[in-house]
């Protein structure tokens, strides 16, 4: 399945780097938004396969932003080298946050990147090429070829909103040199709750 809202936020970020120094948390915090460190609360809620109906809460913590031309050595390598090629950049890359479910420690991101909503808010988009087991390598089953994993949030100017969790995805150009983004056997998880905790 396609997350069709996500084909193209990651090279677009870039574009309205010039929109975001405004942006303000308006809940008696007179700091940036987008000020570092950030951590936000989030439940996420499967839709689908052995995870619908569950739900487990979990925090998100970002420490760095991509610079622009990060994003754009990666958009090249993407087209140059294949999916192969971004995880061997990503895994010469220092983390710049984490997802860490109640209880565990979590995966590191190797991306973040943001962009200024009508609103007041922020769209955050973050990737990882995602830790697989040695059973997993061994197999060299389907999943292999799937090798990120991406955070999607949407908040207000208070902090607050959703987002989409995809564990396991594909991001490659497809023949009319589009971004594409595919996700592995099921419908992402829904975030609700999402709250910025400093």
């Amino acid at each position: 399945m396609r997350l069709k809202n996500l084909l193209v936020v990651i090279i677009l970020s870039v574009l309205s780097v010039g929109l975001l120094s405004n942006a303000h948390a308006q809940n008696g915090d007179s700091k940036p938004l987008t000020d570092l460190p950030m951590q936000f609360s989030a439940t996420a809620f499967g839709d689908a396969g052995v995870m619908a109906g569950k739900s487990f809460s979990l925090d998100i913590y970002i420490t760095a932003w991509t610079t622009d031309q990060q994003v754009k050595d990666y958009g090249s390598v993407l087209k140059e080298k294949g999916p192969d090629g971004l995880v061997s950049m990503m895994e010469k890359t220092d983390d710049v946050g984490r997802l860490s479910p109640t209880g565990f420690v979590g995966s590191g991101f190797r991306f973040a990147t943001y962009r200024q909503t009508p609103n007041g808010g922020l769209h955050i988009v973050m990737v990882t090429n995602r830790p697989m087991s040695f059973g997993e390598l061994y197999r060299s089953g389907r999943s292999t070829d799937y090798q990120f994993g991406i955070v999607v949030l949407d908040v207000d100017k208070n902090g607050k909103g959703t987002g989409k969790l995809a564990p396991i995805c594909k991001i490659k150009f497809d023949k009319k040199n589009e971004l594409e983004i595919e996700n592995y056997g099921q419908k992402p998880f829904r975030l609700e709750n999402v709250s910025l905790r400093r």
